[in-house]
């Protein structure tokens, strides 16, 4: 299988680095993959700071902010995969990610898009790993999580509930945070919709796809951590583009409903002023325990920031009260971060990711907000 492995970053180069240093620890020693990184013109420093750490990866430098569609398609145009794996740059990936969607091409020759399990900084399960049609109707549910009271159709269907997180099966809808794919298919269908430019070109793609009679699937056992809040805030930008989007989809493939578009954006303008913007979620600055997992050479730079750190094994106990779980990237595999993160999720822990390389420091205690990016 050859693969290319294609980064959109737009000024978020420290999670763009953190993001590749665990793909290239999914991609080994294999030659028949290729790692491409296109940047829709970030003005924090991104090329200078890439290009020194990576000399060996492909960076497309765009001169303009293409958006998401238009950026992801211009570097499949210089893919030498016949298979395209697309990532988020907030993503952390398991170390066999890559091994996991080869043997799902092997055993579904005939599949449109894959996607896979994503968690978030906490070890809770994104659900927006699968999703359904976004009629307005849906969205509108979405939106004002009418869906949690209405539990059932067409309000609950935003999300694919016939799939448990750990089930494979069909979805209509991925994410362009993680989707895997076959190039030719990509092609057939013309890519990306460039129209979409940040909201909403992942649905249009899942959607034609289906068109062309081909199915899409939810694989759980390639597995990610998405740091979701870096990519998406939650204020009022983010609904009305998600709402706009909506319609934009719903009019290019069903039909038109200037009644119901006038009517629901009245609402929303509405709603908005009355909502409050989800608070950003500070970083807890003091926590009963803080243990760190991984080798002790780096454990002493953690003691540094943090006086009372603990090695952690599994003989430690999980205290009841507030934990913080240090991992060392370097020599935990992911797999088993992950594995961790969700056997705890439960708990009270906050959970940070450590890079020794660069003494990085990163972390989300929210779905919803941005990650922290703390240098040692």
């Amino acid at each position: 299988m050859k693969l290319s492995v294609i980064i959109l970053n737009y000024n978020v180069k420290y999670f763009t680095d953190a993001c590749l240093q665990t793909v290239l620890k999914a991609v080994g020693n294999r030659k028949d993959i290729e790692i491409i990184v296109a940047d829709n013109h970030s003005t924090d420093g991104s090329k200078a700071y890439l290009e020194a750490l990576y000399p060996d990866i492909r960076f497309l430098w765009f001169d303009q902010n293409h958006g998401f569609g238009k950026a992801y398609n211009k570097a499949v145009k210089q893919a030498k995969g016949n298979y395209l794996l697309f990532l988020n740059p907030d993503t952390l990936v398991s170390d066999t990610i890559i091994d996991e969607f080869e043997t799902f091409a092997r055993q579904h020759p005939g599949f449109g898009i894959t996607g896979g399990k994503m968690i978030d900084g906490t070890g809770r399960f994104l659900p927006e790993s699968k999703r359904g049609i976004p009629t307005p109707i849906v969205a509108f549910s979405k939106l004002t999580q009418l869906y949690k009271i209405l539990n059932f159709k067409p309000f609950n269907s935003y999300y694919t509930i016939h799939l448990s997180e750990n089930q494979t099966g069909k979805t209509d809808i991925l994410t362009g945070a993680l989707m895997f794919m076959k190039k030719d298919t990509f092609e057939k269908v013309g890519g990306f919709d460039e129209q979409f430019f940040m909201y909403g070109e992942d649905i249009d793609l899942s959607y034609r796809i289906k068109q062309l009679k081909k199915d899409n699937y939810y694989w759980p056992k390639a597995k990610i951590i998405h740091f979701k809040g870096e990519s998406s805030r939650k204020d009022n930008r983010y609904f009305q583009n998600f709402l706009e989007t909506t319609f934009q989809f719903y009019r290019k493939h069903f039909r038109s409903f200037p009644a119901l578009e006038v009517l629901m954006k009245s609402f929303f303008k509405i709603w908005l002023k009355l909502k409050k913007t989800t608070p950003q979620v500070p970083e807890r600055q003091h926590w009963h325990d803080v243990y760190f997992w991984g080798d002790q050479q780096y454990f002493n730079i953690i003691k540094q920031r943090y006086p009372k750190a603990q090695l952690f094994d599994h003989k430690n106990a999980i205290n009841r009260q507030s934990m913080l779980l240090i991992f060392d990237m370097n020599t935990l595999p992911v797999s088993q971060i992950i594995a961790t993160m969700e056997s705890l999720k439960n708990k009270p822990i906050n959970f940070r990711f450590y890079f020794p390389q660069r003494k990085m420091l990163l972390g989300s205690d929210h779905k919803d907000t941005l990650g922290k990016v703390v240098f040692l």
